[in-house]
């Protein structure tokens, strides 16, 4: 990215930005130098060959300014030593001097769709890496200044639905989950994978239908009764239904919880089972749908890899395909002023292009939402190779989160009782971290506990160990610049490429590059000598960070006023 608009001017970067805007406001690409030992501290190119003997002139009569270089159309500056104590101040203090960044999506409005569980069973590790891709892009658009809201589809209304109320019926009621000393969603879950595996299978389906292929068992078992008495309002069924739901949402949102995370908008399926029979005889109206001799209806993709894409089943029951249609449509009429980010696994990526086919058709008159998709690789296992709930062979989250927390690495290096440094902090950076630092499009093998916690293999247990680096006490206190310490300018000048970073990343919502520059400092800074001075600078780095990429359990209001808490303390010694 060129340049960063608007521009802040206590942002050491956008300060030059600023002054060279003044000579023309296209003419030049401000880059800083991030290399340690060199005499400069930014480069300025030239674009224009006849405008760098004006921006020569306006730079060297910058105040902020103590040398400039010229060399042809290339401009080497070194910031007088006052406007880089002055900056490192205001980072010790609390007050993140150059690195606000809640202008960069000021005045838009975001719902943010990911996770999407089934109610059927525990969140397992299968999940992580689209909970923190969706997490990174709601706090870092919400960082940016957008107003932003987490969405969750819930899925309650499915076959998987019906096989988790009949486990509980046939194999464990009346007893609860307390009862049996189980979490509700893993109580929920090993009924439901019990009944699926002792019932057996669906019959084949196309390869594309294979994510839809349990709602397309026609199966007259105990399951689809019970999903038939909710439909048809039987008192008895709905109770069990809501019950049996309601234990596994409680369930997973208490691991969300350890992990951060709560969503501000819910939507179950629930709610689109009348809407979804609705959309099915409009799109049949419409001529966007087609009902087949056997009485299902479908879509007709026109895509030679997956040329029919199931709607309902032969008996009107609803597919997956069409609830979330319904649900998507639903959204376009009631929120055509924001932007809808969806993310989902490459699994569903012939569903999101069809889907979003469809809606055109079906509402030629409406922007479809979702406006934008991120589908991202599939998750594996170091372990287990190919993760499956129904088949149980997908480690949960709770499992995971519980052996980290217990190992002696994690145990040593957390401070329970104080703020944002607890083993559950620090574990959710390693497990959230890890899965951010690949290519969205590639997939992603989960590793052993072993190399979770191995700096070299995972980038998030790397930042993790600057966190905690950061917060120790010895940190702690007043601000006291030192400008003529390499280190010190080095980790000021670090924090002045924040707004940038974000910026590059809102252009296409890919927040790798962030990542690796977390992690890159984050190493710089493991290898540091103690230092009180640039502990207090990486640690409002690391706020903004972290905080931009929903690493932060306590949220990054939380730790920010930490920050300002402990600058204010007088334990820390400051570094003669």
């Amino acid at each position: 990215m060129d340049e960063v608009a608007p521009l802040r001017t206590d942002n050491l970067l956008d300060a030059v930005e600023a002054t060279l805007r003044a000579v023309d406001p296209a003419a030049f690409r401000v880059v800083p130098i991030l290399r340690e030992g060199q005499p400069a501290d930014v480069s300025a190119i030239a674009l224009r060959e006849e405008a760098a003997p004006a921006a020569q002139a306006a730079l060297e009569a910058d105040p902020a300014i103590a040398s400039v270089e010229r060399q042809g159309q290339r401009f080497l500056m070194r910031f007088a030593d006052e406007r880089i104590a002055e900056t490192g101040a205001g980072l010790e203090a609390g007050r993140f001097t150059g690195m606000e960044t809640d202008d960069l999506a000021a005045g838009t409005r975001a719902i943010v769709d990911f996770c999407d569980p089934n109610a059927t069973k525990a969140l397992h590790v299968g999940h992580l890496r689209n909970i923190a891709l969706g997490q990174a892009v709601s706090m870092a658009l919400r960082a940016a200044g957008a107003d932003v809201e987490r969405q969750s589809h819930i899925g309650d209304a499915g076959r998987s639905m019906g096989e988790a109320m009949a486990g509980y019926q046939r194999y464990a009621a009346p007893q609860t989950p307390q009862e049996a000393g189980l979490k509700g969603d893993q109580f929920v879950g090993e009924l439901y994978a019990r009944y699926a595996r002792e019932e057996g299978p669906p019959a084949d389906v196309a390869d594309g239908d294979a994510p839809v292929a349990r709602d397309l068992d026609e199966r007259d078992d105990l399951a689809q009764q019970l999903l038939t008495g909710v439909e048809q309002e039987d008192p008895q069924a709905l109770a069990l239904w809501r019950t049996v739901r309601d234990w596994a949402v409680e369930g997973q949102n208490e691991t969300l919880a350890r992990l951060g995370l709560r969503f501000e908008r819910i939507i179950y399926d629930s709610q689109r089972t009348q809407t979804s029979k609705a959309v099915a005889q409009l799109g049949i109206e419409r001529g966007v749908f087609i009902k087949e001799p056997r009485g299902t209806i479908a879509y007709l993709t026109g895509d030679d890899s997956y040329p029919v894409m199931p709607l309902t089943r032969a008996d009107g029951f609803p597919t997956h395909h069409l609830r979330v249609v319904a649900m998507w449509r639903d959204m376009m009429l009631a929120e055509q002023g924001s932007e809808l980010i969806h993310l989902s696994g490459d699994e569903w990526k012939a569903h999101v292009i069809h889907a979003e086919e469809l809606l055109t058709r079906l509402e030629p008159d409406l922007r479809v939402l979702p406006s934008r998709h991120i589908v991202h690789g599939m998750v594996s296992s170091e372990v287990d190779g190919e993760l499956s709930s129904s088949k149980g062979t997908a480690q949960l989250v709770d499992r995971l989160l519980d052996e980290l927390a217990a190992r002696p690495e994690v145990q040593a290096l957390a401070r329970e009782g104080e703020p944002l440094v607890g083993a559950d902090d620090l574990v959710a950076i390693a497990v959230l971290g890890y899965c951010l630092d690949k290519p969205v499009h590639k997939g992603l093998v989960m590793p052993s506990v072993e190399h979770f916690l191995d700096p070299d293999h995972n980038t998030g247990w790397r930042v993790a160990l600057a966190w905690a680096k950061a917060w120790e006490a010895a940190n702690d206190g007043a601000p006291d610049p030192a400008p003529d310490d390499p280190d010190y300018r080095h980790i000021v000048l670090q924090s002045q490429v924040h707004r940038r970073n974000l910026a590059v990343a809102l252009d296409d919502l890919d927040l790798l590059k962030y990542v690796r520059y977390a992690g890159h400092l984050s190493g710089w800074y493991l290898e540091r000598e103690r230092d009180a001075r640039v502990g207090r600078v990486m640690r409002a780095i690391l706020v903004c960070g972290l905080g931009t990429l929903g690493l932060v359990r306590a949220g990054l209001d939380a730790a920010r006023a930490e920050t300002l808490r402990r600058a204010q303390t007088t334990t820390g010694a400051a570094t003669p």
